[in-house]
């Protein structure tokens, strides 16, 4: 599986530097943001796995980016950070749409454990299991095996397609585009003309019961492709 992005949105130096050390020493990939503006554009551009959000920031308040990521319909699970224990702050900040809320000084074990219990909660209402198995229809993939099936058949699926399927289970119900996807399974010196495509009809042949009417692996016209895992 490819690492998972977690978005750090938080003014305080020292913190920002310290969660960030902190969470790719647990081997994530971490973006980050020092105030409420740049954290949104990078919370709608950079499809992080999990947001974590102070909430007093300059230039926009994490109330505010919250807000506003969610109209925008994402889901992404959101711990929020303040200085603050008032419960009518905590109380706004899960009415809006927060995951779960931490108050300033925190202990760094327990948000680790609070990241990976959000974490494992959101694969699971996505369809990926804690052991990393990704099951849709009557398809069962197994990353830590290497293995796949579908009617309980094996299925023979190619190192790349692994790769596809797991960059497609992180991001279920939205339409990547070819870009996305070069960026996310293919590296520069991979591409050809139209590999994605043919990826995609691999995957289809492999894993749909109709491929010439896939209900998974949806082409999204004019942008790329979307993975529906509830299909």
């Amino acid at each position: 599986m490819t690492a998972r992005t977690i978005l750090v949105v938080e003014d305080d130096d020292a913190i920002r530097m310290g969660l960030t050390d902190a969470l790719e020493m647990e081997g994530y990939r971490v973006v980050a943001a020092a105030d409420g503006e740049a954290g949104l554009e990078m919370g709608l551009t950079e499809d992080p796995d999990m947001i974590v959000l102070d909430v007093m920031m300059p230039r926009m308040d994490g109330f505010e980016v919250l807000r506003r990521l969610r109209a925008d319909r994402l889901d992404t699970p959101v711990l929020m950070l303040t200085a603050r224990g008032l419960e009518r702050d905590r109380v706004e900040g899960l009415d809006l749409g927060a995951d779960d809320y931490m108050v300033k000084p925190f202990s760094l074990s327990e948000l680790l454990a609070r990241i990976r219990s959000r974490l494992r909660a959101w694969d699971r209402e996505r369809g990926i299991d804690d052991d990393r198995a990704l099951r849709f229809g009557n398809v069962i993939v197994d990353f830590a095996a290497r293995s796949a099936e579908r009617a309980g058949e094996p299925v023979a699926l190619t190192p790349k397609e692994f790769e596809l399927l797991a960059f497609f289970g992180s991001h279920p119900g939205r339409a990547l585009s070819r870009v996305d996807l070069l960026r996310g399974v293919w590296s520069e010196d991979d591409v050809v003309s139209r590999v994605i495509d043919t990826a995609m009809l691999g995957l289809r042949k492999k894993l749909e019961a109709d491929q010439s009417n896939p209900r998974h692996f949806v082409s999204v016209r004019g942008v790329g492709y979307r993975f529906d895992p509830r299909a």
